[in-house]
């Protein structure tokens, strides 16, 4: 049976996107919030988003680092290094960018007693064939 990858959130289809959405907020409440959002509790410095799905950048950045762990969490397979570098290469960026003080959780979360929630709001797109 061949070793298939699975597919970025963003090109599944609606109910697919639904499932695999389900599966990532498990993993981010389940993995990531206790471990590596609480130990650095929000603030406007570095705030965090209870509902982070409702942001389409989080959810996009948070299933590419939910994929690279996958791939990358068995040392048997991806070598003993492997924690080390999606630290490194995934996670540590995701992070910094979701929770850099204009990121898109601006807003949100900024007092861990006060949780905020400030979806982002619609850009107006111009059809090009417009201009």
């Amino acid at each position: 049976m061949p070793d298939t990858q699975p597919p970025f959130i963003f090109t599944l289809s609606p109910e697919e996107y639904q499932v695999e959405l389900f599966e990532l907020v498990e993993w981010v409440n389940g993995f990531i919030v206790p471990v590596y959002v609480t130990s650095r509790t929000p603030s406007s410095r570095a705030p965090w988003c209870a509902n982070w799905w409702e942001h389409p950048e989080a959810v996009g950045r948070l299933h590419s680092v939910w994929l690279a762990y996958q791939a990358m969490s068995d040392t048997t397979e991806a070598g003993a290094t492997a924690p080390h570098e999606w630290h490194r290469d995934h996670l540590d960026p995701a992070m910094a960018q979701l929770r850099t003080p204009d990121g898109p959780f601006a807003g949100c979360m900024t007092k861990p007693n006060q949780p905020n929630h400030y979806p982002p709001q619609p850009v107006t797109v111009v059809d090009y064939t417009d201009s």
